[in-house]
C-alpha cells in the first residue's frame, strides 16, 4: 500500500519542500490598473511576498493556465515580482491543466 502512495505522490507531482501556502490572484484582480504601488496593495500577492519574506530561502511558484493567456499572465507576474525585489532565480512557472483562465496561483515554497 505505501507503494502505491508514493507511486500516486511521483505521479501528480509531489513538492519535495517542507512547507507550501497558497495565495490566488483572480482575473478581476488582475484587470485593475498596475503599478507598484497597486500590486503591493493586493491581498494575495502581498501576502505571498510577506510569506516569501518570512522563510529564507523561500520560493515562489506560479502555477498558470496552460494558454498563451496564462502565459503572459504570469511572465508579467514574474517581472513585477522581480521589479518589487524577488530575485529572479526565486520564482518558478509551472502550467497546470487544472488552473483555470479565471486565475493565476502562487505557491510559496520552504
Amino acid at each position: 500500500m505505501k507503494y502505491v502512495v508514493l507511486v500516486l505522490l511521483l505521479l501528480i507531482g509531489a513538492p519535495a519542500w517542507a512547507g507550501s501556502d497558497s495565495y490566488r490572484i483572480s482575473a478581476d484582480q488582475w484587470a485593475l490598473p498596475r503599478s507598484g504601488q497597486a500590486l503591493v496593495q493586493l491581498p494575495p500577492l502581498r501576502a505571498a511576498v510577506q510569506d516569501w519574506i518570512a522563510h529564507p530561502g523561500a520560493r515562489i511558484l506560479l502555477v498558470q493556465a496552460g494558454s498563451d493567456v496564462g502565459n503572459l499572465w504570469a511572465g508579467e507576474l514574474a517581472d513585477w515580482l522581480v521589479s518589487l525585489g524577488v530575485p529572479s532565480d526565486h520564482i518558478d512557472k509551472r502550467v497546470s491543466a487544472e488552473q483555470g483562465e479565471d486565475s493565476l496561483t502562487l505557491l510559496v515554497n520552504w
